[in-house]
This record gives structure tokens, sequence and C-alpha cells, in this order.
């Protein structure tokens, strides 16, 4: 049994320019996981692609499609999808930037407003969605032709380096724009801005490619609470599970573990830290437990930042290795190779 622990968010090493925050915790089966472990640094892969990659995704099926399927009631079945996310759009001196929803705090009341008003207005454009309130999506007839760049490669930066790439790509434009138009006016952002809220003036449409999956799973379980991990399971006809705590299962497990991402994201040390000292009780105790018993023959531990990939890989072999001491998580991270020098 092999267990793969995907943990966006552990490093903190983007956001954090002073001691590292795990430094004063107590964490030993953490330090002893990655003591125990072989490493290295690797350029940074987005979690997404590590997803698919375990999957065994061979095509460009479409990213909105794969979303909207692990979302809670079924996707329609025909036509092509697009993620249309909320976003903030605001200046900084001149240049346009956005801020994903995970700090907007959409209420479901709000999201149903804007989806029957969305529906209202656009209806020849397509049929708007909000399975989540902060994750939206339109239904189309015709497959979309430019490339659009994902939420996540644009949030805090700069918009007009992201814009949709390809033809028909003026359409799309001009589309946004009059979505951001109608946003800017309605009256549940008036509501948001007099209660001293961000607003939710634009959406980011990405996602599109192909309607059908070809998966060659490399893994016989996912956790996952991801939506797009759990759509990729499906399609894919593996087991998925939420991934709330450390589940023993047979053959090869692949855990998307995210509750360091946010606080991570936000910058947020207190609840970072309080979502690690969780990690250590409900995954890495139990992992050590079953490694130390055989029952887990190897555990791989990756983790995704902007800047770096950091894989770990430990084998029941490696306990015999009695010389390799607990690393506390600060010294593992404290090895990071700069942005501008090779991988060691």
């Amino acid at each position: 049994m092999q267990l793969d622990l995907i943990i966006p968010g552990l490093s903190w090493l983007a956001s954090y320019p002073g001691q590292h925050p795990s430094h004063p915790l107590h964490l030993p089966a953490l330090a002893a996981l990655l003591g125990l472990s072989r490493g290295h640094w690797a350029p940074p892969r987005h979690t997404d692609a590590l997803l698919a990659e375990a999957l065994g995704l061979r095509n460009d099926v479409s990213h909105a499609l794969l979303r909207r399927s692990g979302e809670a009631s079924p996707p329609s079945p025909d036509g092509h999808w697009l993620c249309c996310d909320p976003v903030h759009l605001h200046f900084a001196r001149d240049t346009l930037l956005l801020a994903d929803a995970s700090g907007l705090a959409i209420t479901r009341q709000e999201a149903d407003t804007l989806m029957a008003g969305l529906n209202d207005t656009f209806s020849d454009i397509g049929r708007f969605e909000a399975p989540a309130p902060d994750r939206w999506y339109v239904h189309l007839q015709e497959r979309p032709a430019p490339h659009f760049h994902p939420l996540a490669d644009v949030n805090g930066r700069p918009v007009q380096l992201f814009l949709p790439e390809g033809s028909e790509v003026g359409r799309w434009a001009r589309l946004s724009n009059e979505l951001e138009v109608w946003l800017y006016s309605h009256p549940v952002n008036a509501a948001r801005e007099a209660a001293g809220q961000r607003t939710i003036n634009g959406v980011w449409l990405w996602g599109a490619g192909a309607g059908q999956a070809d998966c060659t799973p490399q893994v016989t379980t996912v956790q996952a609470c991801q939506p797009f991990a759990l759509g990729l399971a499906r399609l894919a006809g593996v087991t998925a599970t939420p991934a709330n705590r450390y589940a023993p299962a047979t053959g090869t497990t692949l855990a998307l573990v995210e509750a360091l991402q946010r606080p991570a994201l936000h910058h947020d040390q207190n609840a970072w830290t309080d979502a690690l000292q969780q990690l250590e009780s409900l995954w890495f105790t139990p992992v050590l437990s079953d490694l130390k018993a055989r029952r887990l023959t190897r555990v791989r531990i990756r983790v995704p930042d902007d800047r770096h990939l950091l894989e770990l890989d430990v084998t029941t072999s490696s306990l015999w290795k009695f010389w390799r001491k607990p690393k506390p998580l600060a010294a593992l991270l404290a090895t990071a190779p700069k942005p501008d020098t090779a991988n060691p």
C-alpha cells in the first residue's frame, strides 16, 4: 500500500520572508517523516498538473468540465463548459490586478441572486451556474476558440499579462467587459460596498478544452475535497472519498490535503499554524504509525508552490537508517534553492 500526499501551502515560501511560522511548533510525526525522507527541489508545477499526472490524463480535456463534474450536482452531458469565476478587480497605481473569490466571502444568497440576473440578461451567451458561491460556470453550446489562462496564474497579478489568446478573442473580451459593467451596477455590489466589503466586480473565464477525458489512472483511490480532483477521479473511474483525515486503503492512494493553502495565500499565520497542528494529528501521526507497522510501504509527499515543487519519498527501508534524525519543517525549507539557481 502506497500513499501520495499533495500538500499545497505547506512551504509558506512565497509569502513569509522572516522566520518560518512552523519553527516554534511541536510536530514530531512530521519531523520524523521529513528526517526519513529522500527529497529534492524541482521546478514549480501546479497542483492540478500533479493530479492530472496521477490520474493519467492524456488529453487536453476541459478543466471546467472536470471541475463541474466534481460538484454535488451532475453536469449537463451536452455542450461545453467554461469556469466563470467571480473576482475582484482593482488598480494598484496604473496596473489592474485581480483577486480571486477566496477573500470575498460570497454568500449563497448573493450567488443565487447574481445567477438569476446573469441568466436573465445574458441568456444568449449560455446558462450560468454556481454550485458553490465562489465557483461559477457557464454552459455553452459551442466550444470557445481562445486559449484562456487559469485563474490561479493570474490571481494577484496584472490582468494585462493574462488576456485570452488565439482566435475570437475580441468577442470574449467584449463579453468580459459587459459582465463587469453589469456586475458593477448590481444591487448586490451596492450592498457589499455599503457594508465595507470588496465588490464582485468581474469574472474570470477559463478552463475550455475537449469534452471527453482519456485517463489511465496510476492510483486506486483519491482522497480530496476539491471539485477538480473529485471530477477527474469520477471520469477516470477511481474511488473518491473526502480528505478530512488519513484513511487507510488498499493499493495506491492519492490524497490532496488543502487545509494550509488558503491561510498561506492570505498570509494568515494563526490559521496556518492551527491547520498544520491539525494535520499533525489527522495525517502525519497515523501515516507514520502505518509506515512503522508496514501497513504502508511508501509515502510520497509533494509540496507545490509558486517557486518550487518539493518532492519527498519515504519507504519502509528508510526506517532502518537510524542515523537519519528528525528534521524540522523550517530546517528543510531553509534548503530551498533561490529561483535563479539550479536544483541540487
